[in-house]
Parts: structure tokens; C-alpha cells; sequence
């Protein structure tokens, strides 16, 4: 089993290429390393693979006694929820859900502590990399989000349409998460043509599921080609995506902006 502090440890791993610069200013402020965020993320993924955390009391075991602790029905059954501190972001807590029912009895979110301050999210200036969770990036009122890319609870991609201040013209733009976690909030800059989506996924190449949008799709065969985790596939599928948009420029075209 792995210690909360691995957790984080491993989180900061997975957030090596999504926001570089936060994780090196953090990894020196408590005395780590790259490789000791890799060896953590080895031994989370080698801990959740094998089962090590099937239930809250898996996690107490291994993390030490919760912040808090609650339970609602659900159902024919009791939902227990647990919350832990983080050190390594004080603003915000890890919450587990435990259901007693189906394959997958414990979730994961990541919260913001309670009395913290909370975020202003009026604009995209206010979109800094760690600022906000999922949750109150959607809860926020700068959608909709009409694009919904992820590989389970580790990395996801939201898209979204905003009115530009200077321009007064609605501007595309991809807020990228990781363990819930925001990271980054970049301009879209090219959209991929219609392609037609009639081929069978079985029978098409990554290349194409890529060109076609069917992100789930490619990031799933992706990490069955590498062998590697959802967060290594997703990032390898995002180098794939750049290498098509500099060998294939006639399957994209300029991000449309169109008037409010």
C-alpha cells in the first residue's frame, strides 16, 4: 500500500507534462524529485492494479485517520464518504466514495477544503493552472461545454466557447484536468475537419480515429499499444494529434469564431 504522501507524489507525476512548471516549484518546496514522483506514480498504479485500496478501510490503513467522515443512502444502499487533507495543495481535500455494490466499491474526487477561499472564475484570465477543481470549473457559468474528453478519473479535456473582451467574438478554448485538477486553459487554434465516421472503429488506425474525433476511442488503443497508463496513452495521443497537424495540414482548418 502507498502513504497519502505517494499519493500526491504520484498525482505530481501525472501533472508532469499538463503543468510543468507549477510541479517543479512544488516538488522543490518539500525536497523531491522527478524520479521520486515517478517511482510513487509506479507504486500507486501498481497498488490500484493489484486492489490494495477495495475500501475506505483500505485507505485509513494506509493514509491515516480522515479529515471527516459522513454517509447518505443510496439506493438500496449506504454511500460512506471520507475526505483527507493534502499538503501538498492545502486549499484543497481528496474525497472518497464508498458504494457496497457492483466491481468498483471506492471513487475518488478532489474537493476544495472547506473554508478556503473559493475561486473567482469570471473570465478566462481567471483560468490559472491548479486555481479550480472539475467541479467548480463546471459549476462556473463559462460554458457550455460542448466536448467531453477523458480516460477514466485521471486526465480529462473540457471544451468550451467564450466571448473574447477585445474582439467581442466567441473564441474556442480546451481546459485540460488532471485527478480533477485544473492545468491549463489554451486557445484552440486549428479544428479538425468533418471527416466521415462510417469506417468501424475495429477496422480503422489510430491516425484516423484521431482525424475523425473519437478521442475515447484512440486513447483506448493507444495505451493498448504502449502498455502504459490512461494518463501515459492520453499524452501520447496528444503528441500524435500535433504530428498530424504538422504532416496532414489539409484535414485542418483555422478554429472558426463566430459572432455572440
Amino acid at each position: 500500500m502507498t502513504t497519502l504522501y505517494d499519493y500526491q507524489l504520484a498525482m505530481l507525476h501525472a501533472m508532469c507534462t499538463t503543468a510543468p512548471a507549477r510541479v517543479a516549484d512544488l516538488l522543490d518546496r518539500i525536497g523531491a524529485t522527478h524520479a521520486d514522483s515517478a517511482a510513487a506514480g509506479k507504486r500507486w498504479r501498481s497498488a490500484d492494479v493489484m486492489s490494495s485500496f477495495g475500501s475506505l478501510a483500505g485507505y485509513v490503513t494506509a493514509w491515516g485517520a480522515t479529515a471527516s467522515e459522513d454517509s447518505h443512502p443510496d439506493g438500496a444502499h449506504v454511500a460512506r464518504y471520507a475526505r483527507w487533507d493534502l499538503s501538498f495543495w492545502p486549499d484543497f481535500q481528496i474525497e472518497l466514495m464508498e458504494v457496497p455494490r457492483g466491481p468498483r466499491q471506492v471513487f475518488r474526487r478532489l474537493l476544495r477544503r472547506p473554508g478556503a477561499p473559493q475561486p473567482k472564475l469570471d473570465s478566462v484570465a481567471d483560468l490559472t493552472p491548479w486555481s479550480c477543481t472539475q467541479d467548480e470549473f463546471e459549476a462556473c457559468g463559462l460554458g457550455p461545454f460542448d466536448l467531453f474528453d477523458g480516460f477514466g478519473d485521471s486526465r480529462v479535456i473540457l471544451d468550451f466557447e467564450v466571448v473574447d473582451a477585445e474582439s467581442r467574438r466567441k473564441r474556442r478554448y480546451s481546459a485540460r484536468f488532471e485527478r480533477g485538477l485544473l492545468q491549463s486553459v489554451e486557445p484552440v487554434l486549428v479544428q479538425l475537419r468533418k471527416q466521415n465516421r462510417a469506417a468501424v472503429a475495429d477496422e480503422a488506425s489510430i491516425d484516423d480515429l484521431i482525424l475523425t474525433r473519437q478521442t475515447y476511442l484512440a486513447v483506448k488503443r493507444i495505451k493498448a499499444e504502449i502498455e502504459g497508463s490512461g494518463s501515459d496513452a492520453i499524452t501520447e495521443y496528444q503528441q500524435r494529434y500535433g504530428r498530424l497537424a504538422r504532416e496532414r495540414p489539409n484535414d485542418f482548418v483555422a478554429q472558426y469564431e463566430s459572432d455572440p
